[in-house]
């Protein structure tokens, strides 16, 4: 099965997820949140680039429970082509403020909205490009 997700946790610091244009299997999800669950209090921002896949609201709410909603204040940004995707994560964001919609070309706004520094952009734009060709997704 073609994996649909790829991640790291960037200098023990930022989550990168990378979602190809498929939904991921429960299998893969259940892996991801089990690195959540262990990360989480190290955790200072998720980036989240989609191709248009993403979890169902099932898997979400497992990555909910694995962060322990009511505690984690980290900032995720969502970077996505789709406007309807950015739709529902400022939906999302009326709920959960730390959450906060980007289109592709505004990566380095997602980057200081997470607060990494402009010396480190770079860097984490290398390990998208890694985690890119780890789904073989073309280059941005």
């Amino acid at each position: 099965m073609k994996r649909t997700l790829a991640y790291q946790f960037w200098e023990r610091r930022l989550v990168i997820l990378v979602h190809s244009k498929d939904a991921p299997s429960d299998a893969e999800w259940k892996v991801y949140t089990d690195d959540m669950r262990k990360w989480c209090q190290q955790i200072r921002g998720i980036l989240v680039l989609s191709e248009g896949g993403g979890p169902n609201g099932v898997q979400r709410g497992e990555l909910e429970a694995a962060l322990g909603n009511d505690t984690f204040k980290a900032k995720t940004a969502v970077v996505t082509l789709s406007r309807i995707a950015r739709g529902i994560v400022t939906a999302i964001s009326w709920f959960s403020p730390t959450i906060k919609a980007f289109s592709t070309l505004q990566i380095p706004s997602a980057l200081e909205y997470l607060e990494i520094p402009t010396k480190s952009h770079d860097g984490v734009t290398a390990a998208i490009k890694g985690l890119r060709q780890q789904l073989d997704l073309p280059p941005e």
